[in-house]
Formats: structure tokens, sequence, C-alpha cells
């Protein structure tokens, strides 16, 4: 048995979900996706980006290695995911949650230089598709899915403008009514991420970035964040600033 750590929603997934085998939808060298029930659950080391829809393993090497690998099966019994025959134990649960602001949304602060992000792309997205540089439920419609890879640009954008809502105790029904779309518009791991987004659970890069808003920690915090994936990372982070931009407005 490999032990795991997993935030509350997938520990109550695995333990809901019927028995039986599930679809591997995705291997990287560090992490292992499956479908779970039309949700996108991930089996991560610690190299992978700890994404808050995805069991937590410390070990790879227990799990038979890098999981790129021809004929790898999933199941779940017991209420475990067992890869490969050897089941997953879930002894601790993590916290994927976006910490709450405080009283007001956090004063503008100086715009921080990131060399690790992409030239133009995220800057070029947003002056493609967001003109106004503001998200509503016309834009969210534009953007799902909009994008290439497992976790599209459009996505990650709204991922970072719905987690950053979430921290302000801020409601955003029209933008929630148009994600309902998700599973049909973009990739289940896509899907399933913008769904953590919408309860609020986040990458705990993202979730240092609001820890550090104002604080001489944020620039650090906003490296860090850039870091994660190609432009995953990047996107999420401008997601959260014209969150905070729109909130202000409105405050």
């Amino acid at each position: 048995m490999t032990p795991a750590s997993a935030p509350p929603r997938v520990r109550d997934l695995l333990r809901a979900a019927p028995a039986g085998p599930v679809e591997v939808v995705h291997g990287g060298a560090d992490a292992l996706y499956v479908d779970v029930a039309g949700w996108c659950v991930g089996v991560v080391g610690p190299a992978a980006a700890q994404v808050p829809c995805a069991l937590r393993v410390t070990d790879l090497g227990e799990l038979g290695g890098e999981f790129p690998r021809a004929g790898i099966t999933a199941y779940l019994g017991g209420g475990k995911l067992h890869v490969d025959g050897r089941p997953l134990s879930i002894g601790r649960v993590v916290s994927p949650y976006v910490p709450l602001l405080g009283q007001g949304v956090p004063t503008k602060t100086s715009p921080v230089t990131v060399e690790a992000t992409p030239p133009a792309t995220v800057a070029g997205f947003v002056a493609s598709h967001l003109p106004d540089g503001r998200v509503d439920a016309a834009v969210a419609a534009r953007v799902l899915g909009r994008g290439e890879g497992l976790t599209p640009l459009g996505d990650d954008l709204l991922a970072g403008w719905l987690a950053m809502h979430r921290a302000a105790r801020v409601p955003t029904p029209e933008v929630d009514e148009v994600l309902l779309t998700a599973p049909t518009r973009t990739t289940l791991l896509s899907a399933t991420l913008l769904d953590c987004a919408g309860h609020g659970e986040v990458l705990p890069q993202y979730a240092a970035w609001v820890r550090s808003l104002g604080t001489p920690a944020e620039p650090a915090a906003v490296r860090a964040l850039h870091a994660v994936g190609s432009s995953s990372g990047a996107g999420l982070h401008r997601g959260g600033t014209i969150a905070l931009d729109q909130l202000r407005e409105a405050a």
C-alpha cells in the first residue's frame, strides 16, 4: 500500500465512486490522471504541479517509477484508487483552499516583472480575447477551452479569476452558469480544475500569492506561480489580477 495525501473532495469522491476500472486519461513523468465519474483525479509526485484534484505521493518508485508506460492500469476498490494493482491509502488530508482576503481588497501594488513568463503569450491572449481587460459571462463563453494543452490558457485565466472572487467571498453566478458547459468544451483536466477554482481550491503557489498580496513577499510568490507549467501559472496570475481590478472597481 502506498501512502498518499489528498484534498477533502478527492478523498470523498473516491469513497463514493463505484468500484471498478477507471480510464487513464493522461500520464507524464511525474503525474497520472484518471477519469473518476467525470472528474479528473490525479496522482502526482513531488516534482509535479500539486493540483487540487490530485492524490499526492512522495515516492513514485513505489508505483513503479515514471508513469508514461504501456499497459498501466487503474481501478477503484474499497474507496481507494489502485495503480497497477497497488492501492493508494490516504493518510493525510491537505487543504487546497485559497486564503480569504481580509477587510477589503488589497490596494494595488507595483507591477511585478517575471522573466519566466513566455514572451507575449499571456499578454497577447488577453489583448485578443479580453479587449476591455475584464471578465464577465460573455468573455467566459468566448475564452473557455481556448488555447493549447491540457489546461488551455483561457481556462487558466478563468480559474485564476474565479479563485480570487472566492477569496473575496464574492459570488459569480453568471460566469458559473457558463462554466457548467466546461465538460463539453475543454479537456477533462481543465474542466475539473475550473470546478475546483469555483470551490476555492487552488495550487499551493496560487494560495501563497494571495497570502502575500501587498507584502514584500509578493514578488517572490508571483515568480513561483509563474514557474508552474509553460504558461498555466502566468495565466492563473493574470486572471487573479484581473479579478482584483474588478473587485476594486466594485468596492
